[in-house]
């Protein structure tokens, strides 16, 4: 891995609900091969928290796949939920406006306590 790369690993399956940690760059030049693994993730598991706690960097085109997997996951029923973002990423998602848009939580188990209940 070189710090460019841009890593998607599931930590958890559970029902509709998946939790994975996100950890690298998150740019231009990785959005690409990332975010059609995301869309398949969701497909699977339309409920996700992306552990954001291993995010190095996140330019506009980062920004811009969040969203991109945000609107896939309602068009699928789901709910697209950040997590632990380091301090460099919440100060762009708050300059930007998008932690208006996520769900967002300090940790990846305070957001897992969130998630809506199954149903019966």
């Amino acid at each position: 891995m070189t710090d460019s790369d841009l890593h998607l690993d599931i930590v958890e399956t559970r029902g509709p609900l998946a939790v994975a940690a996100v950890r690298g760059e998150m740019d231009l030049h990785t959005t690409a091969d990332f975010y059609p693994r995301a869309t398949a993730l969701i497909d699977d598991h339309p409920h996700v928290i992306l552990d954001l706690s291993g995010i190095t960097f996140c330019d506009s085109s980062g920004l811009n796949t969040l969203l991109r997997l945000r609107r896939h996951a309602d068009e699928n029923g789901g709910r697209l939920t950040l997590a632990a973002p380091t301090d460099r990423v919440m100060h762009i998602l708050r300059l930007t406006g998008i932690d208006t848009v996520f769900p967002l939580y300090a940790d990846v188990t305070e957001a897992r306590a969130a998630q809506p209940p199954r149903p019966s």
